[in-house]
């Protein structure tokens, strides 16, 4: 295919671009493997327990407290969740739940009331063991969240 227009025929070719004739030539070093960190340092899990939501009445019945003793109290599975963070903003709130949803983790925003003041707490999960929460941990803190586990 030749170009007619006057415009192209005129024009040379920019001979600055030198990269080309350089890059060839080039030699690459590879990294040597002890200066390459095997893992990134693991900082210390902080794991904090909820207070229990049920907790046992106290009766003066002694019927009740021998069929207590002949019917101990299953002892629940734990479970965790990440507390991400409290506003008090309900729309804040919202807008940090759809960030960790977009990171492919289920997230809820708690309302609550602590000393007459409402606050939307953002969490995640619940998550069934100790190192599925760590690994959302470890999701969210790469895309520059902050969590605690909280265990329930």
């Amino acid at each position: 295919n030749e170009v007619t227009s006057p415009h192209y025929q005129e024009e040379e070719t920019n001979h600055d671009y030198r990269f080309y004739d350089l890059l060839p030539q080039q030699q690459v070093t590879p990294i040597p493997e002890q200066a390459v960190p095997e893992t990134k340092p693991q900082q210390p899990v902080v794991i904090v327990e909820a207070p229990s939501e049920a907790s046992a009445p106290v009766s003066n019945d002694p019927a009740a407290a021998v069929a207590a003793e002949e019917n101990p109290p299953q002892p629940h599975q734990a479970s965790f969740i990440l507390q991400v963070r409290s506003y008090p903003d309900p729309d804040s709130a919202d807008a940090r739940r759809a960030e960790i949803i977009l990171n492919g983790l289920s997230a809820d925003v708690v309302k609550s009331v602590e000393n007459g003041k409402i606050w939307y707490r953002v969490v995640s999960g619940p998550y069934d063991s100790q190192d599925a929460a760590v690994a959302a941990q470890q999701t969210l803190q790469h895309s520059g969240i902050d969590s605690i586990v909280v265990k329930r």
